[in-house]
């Protein structure tokens, strides 16, 4: 375990626009004025005039922090990256890339905290995107009063458009009187995460007086205020329900009737005798379970039920007489959530509803939620999980888990943008993406760290083979010639610094991702110490002899 003294902190961090604290039970021993600036402090003396480290931490993540804070202590060495906000002394939100350290400082055990601002959070422009024309109703909403809607839940209220809604934005006028305040509470322990989101169904009350039925999630997300708020999609089931309902108080009309009511429902609905053939369906059933599905409705179709016929095997064995299935692949391809009655007498009552299209949208906001959006490569969050599901594959095989990580920061990335302007810039960063996806297998991680700096990762490579390829990838970059308009230069080139090391299971060692990811950073620093342009190998098994900064802080103005 590091240990540190004052007069080292302050030689290292001290001037540095890297925030650093040390605190024990959440109460600050030393900050750097950096970090004072973030909290919206004057200065360290400012901020140690009450150093709470609470009260700068919103209230929903109290608990949350205090358990980290135990975690670790109890714990030793680095423990990673993470983004989280904090509130500023004045109140409002400050994004911040935090890193925690258990070190040995003068007189016992302390946590020591890096942190740097960032910009984050769900912003109403990428939930528009991703939903807005969605036939999925989509809201965002904190305290019952909406933050967002998109068109197609505003028309599943009564209101011609989504601006149209946002007039009177409190949703819980929508909700019956008698169970308002319990739905209020839900909502709440959502918002606070003391409880996760679920599918429900509900019945809404619409400003007209009319009774409608949804099927409701719920997900708990940071909105880009810097606060939590709940993200619940809606499904218009008003149709199942009435049929649904009109089954059971009417369980003994004629079949004939029975058909009409299944065809007119617009999901996919049938009924199945005691043999368990299909007696009655609509136009929706044949589409997902038929097998011939274009006959529908001159001629009956040949349909696929064997899925549908095990589950009413299992509800027989459990001795249930009602089953739920989400996520179900259909004959036809598309995937459905499945609802089955067993029928007094014998047979089944089936429901599904085509869950694709959300599924999908579920699917692309995730690779929203990893993916760094100019240069579409990996972000820290989904580079850290890439890499732990490469992992938990190799050990499930029984393999040696090894790879190499290059460390890749762009030589006087700033004059570029001071001279050329930042779209330049980001062009830049998108070339250098591009080189790194191109050059590369389909296997190999590559991950924008942040600003001008990538990282690329490389499963089964020994020191050698990484410390070749960063070559290669180094010539690759440096030949990139970005035409532009304006300036001395008719292109602009762009040379980097490399630093190389490997991880995983290393001799008898085992180097984990977060130390890996330090000493190539280590290497990185070395390679811009020695004048750029240059690719340099740390050992991960050599004891270091100094310990840097996270970020180089060194000029990049005028070239070496």
């Amino acid at each position: 375990m590091a240990r540190f003294e004052k007069k080292e902190i302050e030689g290292l961090y001290g001037q540095s626009a890297v925030g650093v604290v040390i605190h024990r039970d959440l109460r600050a021993i030393y900050v750097n004025d950096a970090y004072a600036r973030m909290a919206g402090c004057k200065d360290a003396a400012d901020f140690m005039q009450d150093p709470d480290l609470v009260r700068y931490i919103p209230p929903a993540f109290h608990r949350e922090s205090q358990a980290l804070y135990d975690k670790f202590m109890m714990a030793t060495g680095f423990h990673g990256w993470k983004k989280v906000y904090n509130i500023r002394r004045d109140g409002t939100p400050v994004w911040l890339e935090i890193s925690d350290e258990t070190i040995e400082w003068e007189d016992g055990r302390a946590l020591m905290t890096t942190a740097q601002m960032i910009e984050n959070g769900t912003t109403a422009m990428q939930v528009d995107h991703m939903m807005g024309r969605s036939f999925v109703g989509v809201t965002v909403h904190r305290g019952m009063q909406a933050l967002y809607v998109n068109d197609a839940f505003a028309r599943l209220l009564g209101a011609g458009n989504a601006s149209d809604f946002m007039q009177n934005p409190d949703l819980s006028r929508f909700i019956d009187v008698s169970v308002r305040e319990k739905r209020s509470a839900y909502s709440e322990k959502i918002l606070q995460g003391v409880v996760a989101g679920e599918r429900r169904r509900e019945c809404i009350c619409l400003d007209d007086g009319r009774e409608v039925w949804w099927d409701l999630t719920d997900e708990r997300i940071l909105w880009h205020d810097g606060k939590p708020a709940v993200l619940t999609t809606a499904h218009d089931v008003c149709e199942e329900v009435r049929m649904t309902n009109m089954l059971v108080r009417h369980k003994n009309s004629l079949e004939n009737a029975v058909a009409e009511v299944i065809r007119m429902v617009p999901s996919a609905v049938a009924m199945f005798d005691e043999e368990l053939h299909v007696l009655h369906f609509n136009r929706e059933f044949s589409r997902l379970f038929s097998q011939n599905p274009g006959v529908y409705p001159a001629a009956t179709p040949e349909f696929d039920v064997s899925g549908l016929h095990a589950i009413y095997r299992e509800m027989v064995l459990a001795g249930h007489d009602h089953a739920d299935r989400n996520g179900v692949m259909t004959p036809s391809g598309r995937m459905a959530d499945i609802r089955s009655n067993r029928l007094l007498g014998g047979g089944m009552m089936v429901s599904a509803l085509d869950v694709t299209d959300h599924k999908e949208v579920e699917k692309q906001l995730a690779v929203l939620a990893s993916t760094d959006p100019l240069t579409e490569v990996l972000n820290r969050r989904g580079f850290e999980g890439a890499v732990s599901r490469l992992e938990d594959i190799r050990r499930l095989r029984n393999k040696a888990w090894l790879y190499g990580i290059a460390m890749l920061d762009l030589d006087y990335f700033k004059q570029i943008n001071d001279n050329f302007g930042h779209a330049c810039g980001d062009r830049i960063l998108q070339e250098v993406a591009a080189v790194l996806r191109g050059a590369l297998r389909e296997d190999d991680l590559v991950v924008r760290l942040g600003g001008e700096e990538f990282a690329v990762l490389l499963p089964s490579a020994t020191a050698q083979v990484t410390m070749d390829i960063a070559g290669r990838l180094a010539q690759l970059i440096s030949d990139i010639r970005l035409p532009v308009k304006g300036g001395d230069a008719a292109v602009v080139t762009v040379t980097v610094s490399i630093g190389v090391t490997i991880g995983g299971d290393v001799g008898d060692r085992e180097i984990d991702l977060p130390t890996a990811l330090l000493v190539g950073d280590r290497a990185l620093y070395q390679a811009k110490q020695n004048g750029r342009n240059r690719v340099v190998y740390a050992d991960p098994t050599l004891p270091s002899t100094q310990v840097l900064p996270d970020n180089d802080t060194r000029s990049d103005e005028t070239p070496v």
